[in-house]
């Protein structure tokens, strides 16, 4: 059940990635992580004990689900490896496309060496993973067949484990870099414990310690990269919920904006289309709200505020001064007018500052009109 568990999880998040690689342009590092991501899958699929006899029965090979787990668990390490690079690499698209397609070639090599010392070690009778490990590792007869692609395994799980906690941040990307970071870490410790065993010092280490280290590093794995789609659900919910108040009464105040939206799709999608949509609105209202104004002030421009210096307001003093104008003309039917606490503060008040982009810009005006709306529903 746990194996499946982990499969499933794997699998989950092998089809998140080949759904982004679909919808948006493929690059190296989204092949890469369907590669590594759907090797783990297999190597946990292969090593749940009804799918490894059936295997092992249709292909007339006893025990060749943990040959084709070497090769699974090969190509783990070269996705993995191939991501790692390719995010850290500087140079050109083309340049990284050549070095992974190497990488990936040595891992082919690699592999065909390792099915072919596997069909070489000859058949043995049926056994479980666990037990066929058991009963191998530490042989002088069928220890060479696990020596080379552990030996591969290791070294390029070492260098993206490296690599990987280089390139750890705070970011929501950096994160869910961190945790997989962590998964490979205890890969590598399977990886060791195998080897140490396959050098006949058995006495040291079990194989249930490297099946333990093995599924939790399958599991971290999983985790880590279905981390940041946990994050962009929770965190695009949230946005909407901020969102709402503010795209709502500018959607009443200015409909045309609406006209072709798609309110389907994926929630990250649909959020920056709502985003999209409250720039637009606001540009419309700005625009009339200035023309307003220059027509109350017989063309003299627009009010004292609207020429003021900003240099010195800070990112929420600027959004609620937006945010006050909006919510000052909830009522009227087109455009908040000019005079009052709720007058348009000018043009130059509307851009963003410098500090942040324009979807940070966006979410902080909502959250400041959402802040006077409820302040106004309280009352």
């Amino acid at each position: 059940m746990i194996v499946w568990l982990i499969a499933g999880l794997l699998g989950m998040a092998t089809g998140l990635r080949i759904g982004w690689a679909l919808v948006n342009k493929q690059s190296v590092v989204s092949s890469a992580m369907i590669v590594a991501l759907g090797s783990l899958a297999l190597v946990a699929a292969l090593n749940w004990p009804p799918l490894t006899l059936l295997i092992d029965s249709a292909l007339r090979w006893s025990n060749i689900s943990i040959g084709l787990s070497q090769v699974a668990l090969v190509w783990c390490a070269a996705g993995s490896c191939v991501m790692i690079t390719s995010v850290a690499s500087t140079r050109g698209p083309a340049v990284i496309r050549r070095i992974a397609a190497l990488q990936y070639a040595v891992a082919a090599a690699i592999s065909a060496v390792s099915l072919v010392l596997f069909f070489l070690s000859g058949l043995q009778p049926e056994m479980s993973p666990e037990e066929y490990l058991r009963h191998n590792l530490g042989s002088a007869n069928t220890s060479l067949p696990w020596l080379v692609p552990l030996l591969y395994v290791m070294l390029t799980s070492a260098l993206v484990l490296w690599a990987g906690m280089r390139h750890s941040n705070r970011t929501r990307r950096g994160r869910a870099l961190f945790v997989f970071t962590v998964g490979i870490a205890l890969l590598v410790a399977a990886t060791a414990v195998l080897l140490i065993r396959a050098v006949r010092t058995s006495h040291l280490v079990g194989v249930g310690t490297a099946a333990t280290l093995l599924g939790a590093a399958m599991a971290i794995v999983a985790a880590g990269s279905l981390l940041p789609a946990i994050e962009d659900w929770f965190g695009g919910r949230r946005e909407l919920r901020l969102i709402d108040p503010l795209l709502t009464e500018l959607e009443r105040r200015q409909p045309d904006v609406g006209i072709g939206e798609r309110p389907r799709g994926p929630l990250v999608f649909r959020v920056a289309e709502r985003l999209s949509l409250i720039s637009d609105a606001l540009y419309l209202e700005a625009t009339m709200a200035d023309h307003v104004a220059a027509a109350n002030l017989d063309g003299a421009g627009v009010d004292v505020m609207a020429d003021a210096d900003r240099s010195g307001v800070s990112r929420g003093e600027q959004a609620m001064a937006i945010a006050k104008w909006i919510h000052a003309g909830r009522r009227t039917p087109r455009v908040a007018g000019p005079a009052g606490q709720g007058h348009f503060p000018g043009m130059r008040w509307l851009g963003q500052p410098e500090s942040c982009s324009d979807r940070e810009w966006i979410l902080e005006i909502a959250r400041q009109y959402r802040a006077l709306d409820n302040s106004a529903a309280a009352r």
